[in-house]
């Protein structure tokens, strides 16, 4: 593989979207690392029961009733999480483990004291990659005003703004759901390890969304394939199912796969997966009582 040419058009497509390449590139593998991580996970990382999201949802359900009210909050957390989840990680580090404090994808410090100082975000000369990241995306902010200012705000929505907010939201559906369901939980650092958090991936029938399989095509069967690419991410997307194939044979006991469609998994993971609480050595969904609304 030749990494310069990687990271030059990987620089120029993720700044042309507003994501800081660099940046990601380092939060991602920080993800792999510690996938499943109640304190260093790294996205899509549960709030603990006594943090108040809990209290919302039952709020809702005794006020509008049991199904009117777990639907109300099903919808908030779509809209929180499709909308403005992506933008808000990227800014404040939203679902990001507290072990790091609050971060920023474009500043190399954290903005907060994290908890675990010698496992800050961006370490080292990872800091000026961080900046380095900033020009593209700068540069592209400078792009837009100039598009805007010639053309109209309307245009720059019509043929960017709208079209970036779909993308991003569909990212953030394909991240929740490859890590996130009811009935997977999370563990503490003293109980996590690389391998449990690549076990606790989650394969889902995106080739089954439509007749052909195109979805998944186009996506580098990234969504069917997600186990076997945290197992090892240079695994090339042609080599994934594979490889996939050969964690199932290996592993049939452990390996995770969920066939219920993607809309109907979506709309389990709004409503159930709101809070967790510790059971054991993990930590588990607290849906006591509401099991039959999920």
């Amino acid at each position: 593989t030749n990494k310069k040419l990687q990271d030059t058009v990987g620089y120029i497509i993720h700044s042309i979207m507003l994501v800081p390449y660099y940046s990601w590139q380092r939060s991602h593998a920080v993800h792999h690392m510690y996938c499943n991580d109640v304190d260093l996970g790294e996205t899509h990382v549960p709030e603990l029961e006594e943090e108040g999201s809990l209290v919302g949802r039952k709020w809702l359900m005794d006020t509008f009733g049991r199904k009117a009210g777990i639907r109300m909050w099903g919808g908030l957390q779509g809209f929180l999480h499709l909308l403005i989840g992506w933008p808000a990680y990227l800014l404040i580090g939203a679902t990001g483990g507290k072990g790091r404090g609050m971060t920023n994808h474009f500043l190399p410090n954290p903005l907060t004291k994290p908890k675990y100082p010698k496992k800050e975000l961006f370490p080292g000369n990872w800091k000026k990659k961080v900046l380095k990241s900033d020009i593209g995306v700068a540069a592209v902010v400078c792009a837009l005003v100039g598009w805007g200012l010639r053309n109209g705000l309307s245009q720059v929505m019509a043929l960017y703004g709208g079209p970036l907010i779909v993308v991003n939201a569909w990212l953030v559906i394909y991240t929740w759901l490859q890590h996130t369901d009811t009935d997977v939980p999370h563990f503490s650092q003293s109980e996590h390890s690389f391998v449990k958090g690549a076990l606790h991936t989650i394969d889902r029938p995106y080739d089954k969304m439509d007749p052909f399989g195109f979805v998944d095509f186009l996506h580098h069967k990234i969504g069917s394939t997600h186990v076997a690419h945290h197992f090892d991410s240079s695994i090339p997307h042609y080599k994934a199912l594979a490889a996939t194939n050969a964690i199932i044979k290996n592993f049939p006991e452990m390996y995770l796969y969920d066939p219920t469609p993607i809309r109907l998994a979506l709309w389990r993971v709004c409503k159930g997966c709101t809070a967790i609480t510790k059971r054991g050595d993990r930590w588990i969904w607290n849906n006591e009582g509401v099991e039959d609304l999920l």
